[in-house]
């Protein structure tokens, strides 16, 4: 049996990264940019299976179902890298 975790709402993950040091919002940004690279690599290899495959059409649509779950994903982290970028440039540092 595996255990769901929600996500944290974006509001609480400001609140959040609001009291840390800005070496590990600096840390998180690195962390979910690597996160991002190898989801976009990870779909990148299933739409290439997705066009080599016999398999079903049901099968299939499973598939990119994981793909369209990666980009919700991917959509959520960058929505995260915006929100440490405005911590960042709160304390009058720069991400980029």
């Amino acid at each position: 049996m595996s255990v769901q975790t929600q996500a944290i709402n974006p509001e609480d993950f400001a609140e959040a990264i609001a009291d840390l040091p800005l070496s590990a919002v600096y840390s998180k940004v690195s962390e979910l940019r690597n996160s991002i690279a190898h989801l976009h690599r990870s779909n990148e290899e299933l739409r290439l299976f997705l066009a080599e495959s016999k398999d079903s059409e049901e099968e299939k649509k499973e598939i990119e179902g994981y793909v369209l779950e990666n980009e919700g994903v991917v959509t959520s982290m960058n929505e995260r890298i915006s929100l440490l970028k405005v911590e960042v440039e709160r304390r009058g540092a720069d991400l980029d």
